[in-house]
């Protein structure tokens, strides 16, 4: 029987490990870490954070966000302007392009499904 899988007090995760850059970096790499606790076939769900910086994204994936801190603003390839702060949730659809700028340090959880 399946079990419930839990990660605890994301907000204060002090594990997470350096990541591969979610997207294409705009300037200098901004910092990224990670706690991935869910991986099964296509699916993850875990932490993640990123220091101030801008990001071209070009999604293959479909992504639950929750913004635990911080300040994000995405500007899709359309155009729309889109901001997050601490306390939002949103969706990437698989195919969103844009950029994704950190202005704020970032610490979200996510479930993802590639």
């Amino acid at each position: 029987m399946p079990e419930i899988i839990v990660q605890s007090k994301c907000a204060n995760l002090a594990d997470l490990v350096d990541a591969p850059s979610f997207g294409e970096p705009v300037g200098d790499l901004p910092k990224q870490t990670d706690s991935c606790f869910y991986e099964k076939d296509n699916m993850f769900a875990g932490t993640w954070e990123c220091e101030p910086g801008t990001l071209k994204l070009d999604l293959e994936v479909m992504e639950f966000c929750h913004l635990l801190e911080g300040h994000w603003k995405f500007t899709s390839e359309s155009g729309q302007v889109d901001e997050v702060k601490a306390g939002d949730s949103w969706i990437f659809p698989n195919g969103w392009k844009g950029t994704a700028e950190v202005i704020e340090k970032v610490r979200k959880v996510y479930f993802m499904i590639a």
